[in-house]
């Protein structure tokens, strides 16, 4: 059995399981054909392949035809798959509402020992993908999404190594971001505002912050350039870290 292995991963992102793309492309490459001979084309026992036609008719990718005792199974075209995708981003969509409506109600609800903050510690990489995505959820599910950032220069071309379309998401979702930046770098994206501290504030730091929800995340580079991050949950703590922006904001000159 000859396979695409984009074709088999594009069925696999469409959560597909191995065993189901494995069968619904055997059924492209036979017409009308037996749960036997389905099963010797891709080496898949006959029950777990019952199973995976049964899912691909109800996904609409195989159609059944009954001929006295036996069952024949046809492949749909694959540009069912856009129909797929379709109602994906449909379900998606209402998920999506439902979940701003949900999840603040959640957080509201989760418990603080003694009404601590919460703080979390974020280690390389990965860590800074974990913060980075949290803005995006947390000011997604906002009215009016807007976070704060302190930006370093030194720090700046580390921050999205491996998450290089943050910015990219931030606009599609229409998140504004304020930048006081130390040290001049690149340009604003779309959906910012950007100032820079004058150079006799210093640009040696190699920090970033970002002030979001109810949430201060600073993010900094270790000796070996491993960034680490930590994010401190806590109204209070947040609205003073909001307020000081906002003052050095207004303080700043606007951008020539």
């Amino acid at each position: 059995m000859n396979v695409d292995k984009d074709f088999f991963r594009l069925l696999r992102e469409l959560s597909l399981s191995e065993t189901d793309a494995m069968t619904y492309i055997a059924l492209l490459q036979i017409e009308n054909a037996s749960i036997r001979k389905i099963a010797a084309a891709t080496a898949i026992n006959r029950g777990t392949t019952y199973e995976s036609l049964k899912q691909l008719v109800a996904l609409g990718l195989a159609s059944v035809k009954q001929t006295g005792k036996r069952e024949a199974y046809t492949a749909e075209s694959p540009e069912r798959i856009f129909e797929l995708i379709r109602d994906r981003r449909r379900d998606l969509l209402d998920i999506s509402a439902a979940a701003k409506t949900i999840i603040p109600r959640v957080i509201a609800h989760q418990p603080r020992p003694d009404g601590r903050p919460i703080v979390r510690y974020y280690e390389g990489d990965d860590g800074v993908v974990t913060i980075l995505k949290d803005v995006l959820q947390t000011c997604g599910i906002e009215d009016d999404p807007c976070y704060y950032a302190y930006s370093s220069s030194h720090i700046r071309q580390y921050l999205y190594r491996k998450f290089p379309q943050f910015t990219d998401r931030r606009i599609a979702a229409g998140i504004m971001v304020k930048v006081i930046a130390a040290g001049h770098g690149h340009e604003p994206a779309a959906v910012s505002e950007r100032k820079i501290l004058p150079d006799s504030f210093g640009t040696d730091i190699s920090s970033y912050s970002l002030i979001y929800g109810n949430k201060v995340a600073m993010i900094s580079m270790s000796s070996n350039l491993t960034p680490y991050g930590v994010v401190i949950e806590d109204e209070g703590a947040t609205s003073m870290q909001r307020l000081l922006f906002e003052q050095l904001w207004n303080y700043l000159p606007a951008n020539a």
